[in-house]
């Protein structure tokens, strides 16, 4: 399979057969990853893999229980969005259960070229701010490898799902693995999921604005 291939064959997969990873095409998978481009070959990822079923089941528990906390102070004061936030867990979130593998990507901060030499010639605290949060390089090296990563899990038949709809439980799930022993080191954070397994039926994808609409050519 060659790349554009593998582009236009990748869409976000939320269901998945009992199909399980051998230990190399997982290995590849994340391997790809590690591979990405990150600035100043910074590398600023870690990513936690989990095939053990009860781990994904105690993270559920976790996400759930924040869920509820931000779910019930919604019910007070507007009942139509707490429900739309109730399946939007069902659907969006606890789907990754049935996963073969949930890769859950770790990043710390990324200080870009010009950062430091604001903060050296007294630079404003907001033009500091937009090098490294609004801009946020950090973010592109890890986008970078989540990327690798699913294109690679297409080569070897396989299909995942990006995902940012637990970060609001971020904390908590840092929090765990750290009550765990699993993972323990405070310069990261928790960036993005990825659930990987075997697609199960026809996933449709939805449909991409034309190349004129997001180019300007010089």
């Amino acid at each position: 399979m060659n790349v554009r291939d593998a582009i236009l064959e990748r869409k976000s997969i939320r269901k998945f057969t009992d199909r399980k990873f051998t230990k190399e095409e997982l290995e590849t998978i994340i391997d790809a990853g590690r591979l990405a481009p990150s600035g100043k070959n910074s590398q600023n990822w870690h990513f936690i893999v989990i095939t053990d079923q009860k781990v994904k089941e105690e993270l559920a528990e976790v996400i759930q229980a924040k869920h509820k906390t931000i779910h019930d102070e919604m019910v007070k004061l507007d009942e139509k969005k707490a429900e739309r936030f109730a399946k939007f867990l069902k659907h969006f979130t606890m789907f990754y259960l049935n996963a073969a593998a949930l890769v859950v990507v770790m990043g710390k901060n990324y200080y870009p070229t010009g950062y430091y030499e604001y903060e050296l010639i007294g630079g404003k605290e907001n033009i500091m701010q937009d090098l490294l949060y609004k801009k946020n390089p950090g973010m592109q090296n890890i986008g970078a490898a989540i990327e690798n990563m699913t294109l690679q899990a297409i080569e070897l038949g396989f299909g995942s799902c990006w995902m940012t709809s637990a970060n609001y439980a971020d904390k908590e799930i840092e929090a765990y693995f750290k009550d765990k022993n699993y993972f323990d080191d405070d310069e990261y954070f928790m960036c993005a999921m990825l659930a990987i397994g075997e697609p199960e039926g026809e996933n449709k994808t939805p449909a991409k604005k034309n190349l004129e609409d997001v180019t300007t050519w010089l």
